[in-house]
């Protein structure tokens, strides 16, 4: 029989993952504040917890999937945590993307327990987390991500060791640094297109295979962008907006400057004056629509 594992945080990206888990075999432990998720995870065969406590005491392997550092920091540390109930020789992965800083500090006070810490944040979004096809970026000594690796299978088809305990938040930090500032100046670069006369499918197709082509552009701008699908089901500007805080603590503490990545916050904090901060994020397009007076969007 496989090991038990437990899951807190059944979210946009959460619930998905830890079906998969599920689907695969592994008998799930879960707890999230919220009884919708709960319940859909009781009907697919996991135990539904009271706590994070509960959680750590029922499972080898506990998975934190969180929207920040303090709910991290709560959900293990905090008086009905994780670090409460946890056995030694047990093993944290905490696949949120939070600050490195924070990661270290709570895997410090894991190891007082003698229990490992990996860090695991993901990418690609939720249709990846749905299909079991996302990208994970693990954090922490080699051995320990070796005995989580079958379970990081389950959720993710390109896992990446990336060194030491926090690495792992830095990588997806610098990726959606770089993301927030491609989806910015690709959005700023169509409205111009558009503006000036130009079929947006045409200018779409053109750019997919010219130097300016990407994974922005083939999936973010593509898939959405050009459709209107800015749900609010998937990662909103206030995430992004997180992440790019993430960005500049960390340029901060290293005494680095970050440009481009400050006028990324800018314009994504725009949003939140539209009423549009619970919106996926390349919604910031809107931004340079609304200077324009005309749509990115297909025939």
């Amino acid at each position: 029989m496989k090991t038990q594992v437990g899951f807190i945080g059944l979210g946009a990206m959460g619930k998905p993952m830890a079906l998969n888990l599920i689907n695969r075999g592994y008998p799930l432990n879960v707890f999230d504040f919220r009884k919708e998720p709960l319940d859909e995870a009781r009907a697919k065969g996991a135990v539904v917890c009271e706590s994070g406590r509960e959680v750590a005491g029922r499972a080898k392997f506990i998975i934190t999937m969180l929207p920040s550092s303090p709910d991290v920091e709560r959900a293990v540390l905090g008086p009905s945590g994780v670090l409460g109930g946890v056995q030694p020789g047990s093993v944290l992965i905490d696949m949120s993307t939070i600050s490195p800083l924070t990661t270290r500090t709570v895997g410090a006070a894991l190891l007082e327990k003698g229990v490992d810490m990996i860090d695991a944040p993901v990418t690609k979004g939720v249709s990846a987390a749905e299909k079991g096809t996302l990208s994970i970026l693990v954090g922490g000594k080699k051995e320990v991500v070796e005995r989580c690796r079958p379970l990081l299978e389950c959720m993710g088809t390109d896992i990446v060791h990336t060194g030491d305990l926090g690495s792992g938040e830095v990588v997806k930090i610098v990726n959606n640094l770089i993301l927030a500032t491609i989806v910015n100046a690709t959005s700023e670069a169509l409205v111009l297109g558009v503006k000036a006369g130009v079929d947006p499918d045409i200018l779409l197709q053109t750019l997919k295979v010219s130097s300016a082509g990407s994974y922005v552009m083939n999936s973010h701008i593509a898939e959405f962008t050009y459709r209107r699908r800015f749900d609010k089901e998937r990662f909103p500007v206030t995430y992004m907006l997180k992440d790019l805080g993430l960005a500049r603590e960390l340029a901060e503490s290293l005494g680095f400057p970050l440009f481009f990545g400050a006028l990324s916050r800018q314009t994504y904090t725009t949003m939140f004056g539209k009423k549009l901060e619970d919106r996926y994020h390349p919604v910031v397009i809107k931004l340079w629509e609304e200077l324009a007076g005309v749509e990115v969007r297909e025939g």
